[in-house]
């Protein structure tokens, strides 16, 4: 049976250590796993609980502060966030909330002087892991985020409708009448008129056309690989960091209007913010 998990892990994950497989294959024998049968009963909770932190590979402030019962600085808790969420990428490519919830409970539970959600007044809170968690779990979803994008732009596909993370045109292509010799030259005319006219002209009717005639080479060039540094878009792109600039970036983006879509969140929640505060 031994052997017949081992193989059943590593097909899933090949990554793992042997440490990790071996706590793995235990933990199932000690829940009562007796045949490969048996694996469709063990939970997310069951995985979460054989899972190992690499305490040895922690900051030294992080292993410190265990040590001592304190809590770590910022700075190395998120070395902290960092490292713990490649290993349990390693032992699952996309581990679950539940998972998380498992690991960083474990954790505090452990190392509540350390890693415990406080209130102001120095009591533990009820669920004293949350903080944790909400690192963790972000930390994950931007590595899986971040691979996907990857993926998606070296295979040259164009974005589906589940990975466009709510815009409405991620990757939206030339307008028929367009290619890319011309909007290169409309980016340059934007380019020209900042300079000759500052952002003071950001509502002149010729740069609100151009902003959006010019959308699709903005967009690649946001989402080229690797990732192009904010002074050299500000450099091609100056409308871009202007309000307006963005307002009609975002709008195109996600088809939602900033400003009025502001108004109306106010209008309908503005007095209960007012008779809260």
């Amino acid at each position: 049976l031994d052997e017949d998990l081992k193989d059943i892990i590593l097909r899933a994950l090949p990554l793992i250590s042997k440490e990790t497989q071996q706590s793995l294959i235990h933990k199932l024998l000690s829940d009562g796993v007796e045949s490969t049968q048996d694996l469709k009963f063990v939970t997310e909770d069951d995985i979460a609980e054989t899972f190992q932190v690499p305490w040895d590979l922690m900051p030294m402030e992080i292993q410190a502060a265990v040590a001592e019962g304190k809590r770590p600085s910022p700075a190395a808790r998120r070395q902290m966030v960092r490292i713990l969420a490649d290993e349990m990428r390693k032992h699952e490519l996309n581990p679950t909330r539940a998972q998380c919830v498992t690991i960083c409970r474990n954790i505090v539970r452990k190392y509540p002087q350390s890693f415990a959600d406080l209130c102001d007044n120095g009591q533990l809170l009820e669920e004293d892991y949350i903080s944790l968690v909400i690192q963790i779990k972000n930390r994950i979803d931007n590595l899986k985020r971040t691979s996907n994008f990857r993926h998606s732009r070296l295979s040259g596909m164009k974005r589906g409708s589940t990975n466009n993370y709510g815009c409405a045109r991620f990757e939206p292509g030339l307008l028929p009448e367009e290619t890319n010799e011309t909007v290169e030259r409309k980016r340059q005319r934007l380019e020209e008129i900042y300079h000759q006219d500052d952002s003071s002209m950001v509502e002149k009717d010729e740069v609100k056309e151009l902003m959006k005639v010019t959308f699709d080479l903005q967009r690649r060039q946001i989402n080229a690989l690797p990732v192009p540094a904010i002074r050299d878009l500000r450099g091609r792109w100056p409308y871009l960091f202007t309000h307006n600039g963005l307002y009609t970036h975002f709008e195109l983006l996600t088809d939602i209007k900033v400003l009025r879509t502001l108004e109306v969140a106010m209008e309908e929640c503005g007095p209960t913010i007012l008779e809260i505060f």
